[in-house]
């Protein structure tokens, strides 16, 4: 948690997003005013319905 003050809000501004490297060995990185996020994984989709 970067800010436990917004921690109940709805929605987060996205700092920075970092996709994993070397074939997915470095995890993904999605940083937020709010979180981090780590994934490790062989295979990720994000989908967002606008």
């Amino acid at each position: 948690m970067h800010d436990s003050e917004e921690v109940h809000e709805s929605e987060a501004d996205l700092i920075g997003f970092s996709i994993g490297a070397e074939s997915h060995k470095k995890a993904t990185v999605i940083t937020t005013d709010i979180f981090e996020l780590s994934i490790i994984y062989g295979s990720f989709v994000l989908q967002k319905n606008w």
